[in-house]
């Protein structure tokens, strides 16, 4: 249960270190690309978002502790993983102005919703990819421990 908490806790500060990180490369995005105005409302209004920013990577950073476990399914894991993510994401992003909404144009508020979980999916399979090659260097370098004769194994 302590190893537990202790877990719990990191995905938490990961998920805070990995929204904080995305608030400061958009910030640097908006400051290089000329966008005055973006920064001139994040600046007015720094403490929202910065603190959204922290809540959205928990959400969707601190949420991937649930890879560690082995239930449920990797399938409903992701699914868990992108509906939180997206869930929290999603109308905190609107909230901060940072997807603008306009209720009676549901076309583009839809494509805005389809082009958010586009994003979502293309950095999860970015964290998979870097996930299943961490895996197979650790699978391979277990095999040559596993046939070093230095080691006591067969």
């Amino acid at each position: 249960m302590k190893q537990t908490v202790k877990l719990i806790i990191k995905y938490i500060f990961y998920g805070i270190s990995l929204g904080c990180t995305s608030f400061v490369i958009m910030c640097l995005s908006f400051y290089l690309g000329g966008g005055e105005d973006l920064l001139t409302a994040i600046y007015q209004d720094f403490a929202r978002q910065s603190m959204g920013s922290m809540i959205i990577g928990i959400a969707c950073g601190g949420t991937s502790i649930i890879y560690q476990f082995d239930r449920p399914s990797g399938l409903w894991k992701t699914i868990l993983h992108f509906c939180v993510g997206m869930g929290v994401f999603y109308p905190m992003a609107v909230w901060l102005g940072w997807i603008p909404f306009y209720p009676d144009r549901i076309l583009y508020t839809v494509l805005q919703f389809l082009s958010s979980c586009g994003i979502f999916m293309a950095i999860w399979f970015c964290f998979y990819l870097f996930n299943r090659n961490e895996a197979k260097k650790i699978n391979k370098r277990l095999r040559e421990l596993e046939r070093d004769p230095n080691t006591g194994n067969s």
